[in-house]
């Protein structure tokens, strides 16, 4: 049984943030043809899909000689398949100057993003919703391929990596995938948003808020969002985490959801 975070202010919040966050990511390193490496002090996913965000590095707990030890394995896959990768560096990383040790082996400062966590008890039990909109889980490859497929062209991908993202997630088979959930919203019965959930570590961890640019600002995502966490509140969580975008941030912000942290992004190519 989970040790559940009773609230956004505990101790173990960062902890479960980032546990919760590789737990969703790490999937992409099981499947066929990627890679997943995985120490006490680091973990790494590697797809070859050419998108920094779909290989990463999760905060890591590293020795200083551990930093080019993790930059050299990692190297390796890049020259390999070209595909670039972000190290995601947050206030529990380690060692405190992990920042200028990337630097100096070459990587750039690509940007921050805000942890954010919410209070799931705040969440209004009956969010205003739109007609004819409606939410299915995602059951079974096809529709696995559908998701990642939808997920891609509402992150604004090029068809090549949407269409590898499709390719992948419906080749997404173990246990740890399984017990997560991802979600397709329809608007008159046409595909148009997608999110995830995963409820690990104490907390539920909301992930992949996409929705295609044409039915965009009439509240979607919101709901892409909210209505996952009330399941979780119904299953007994109590807060809520993610990993804001930019252009998700003041949705996230309306939500309830509020920083508690930031990951600086260090690009590896």
């Amino acid at each position: 049984m989970q040790n559940m975070i009773e609230d956004v202010t505990s101790d173990g919040l960062l902890t479960a943030l980032e546990s919760n966050m590789v737990a969703f990511w790490s999937a992409y390193g099981r499947a066929k043809g990627t890679t997943l490496q995985a120490t006490s002090g680091v973990v790494w996913f590697y797809t070859g899909i050419q998108v920094p965000l779909l290989n990463g590095v999760f905060p890591a707990k590293l020795q200083p000689d551990e930093v080019e030890a993790t930059f050299t394995g990692l190297q390796a896959k890049i020259d390999e398949r070209g595909a670039p990768t972000l190290w995601w560096i947050g206030p529990q990383s380690k060692p405190d100057n992990i920042g200028l040790l990337l630097e100096q082996l070459g990587l750039q400062l690509a940007g921050e993003v805000p942890g954010m966590a919410v209070d799931l008890a705040v969440l209004d039990d009956r969010p205003e919703t739109l007609s004819n909109f409606t939410i299915q889980k995602v059951s079974g490859a096809e529709m696995q391929s559908r998701w990642a497929r939808l997920a891609g062209v509402g992150t604004g991908f090029p068809d090549a990596v949407s269409e590898a993202m499709e390719r992948l997630e419906a080749t997404l088979t173990d246990p740890q995938y399984q017990a997560q959930q991802r979600y397709i919203g329809f608007l008159n019965g046409d595909p148009i948003a997608t999110s995830a959930l995963v409820l690990d570590s104490g907390v539920a961890g909301i992930y992949v808020v996409a929705t295609i640019p044409e039915a965009r600002r009439k509240g979607i995502g919101r709901l892409m969002t909210v209505i996952p966490l009330l399941e979780a509140r119904r299953m007994g969580y109590r807060a809520g985490i993610l990993q804001a975008s930019s252009m998700g941030y003041p949705i996230y912000q309306r939500i309830g959801f509020r920083d508690v942290c930031k990951y600086r992004l260090y690009l590896q190519s």
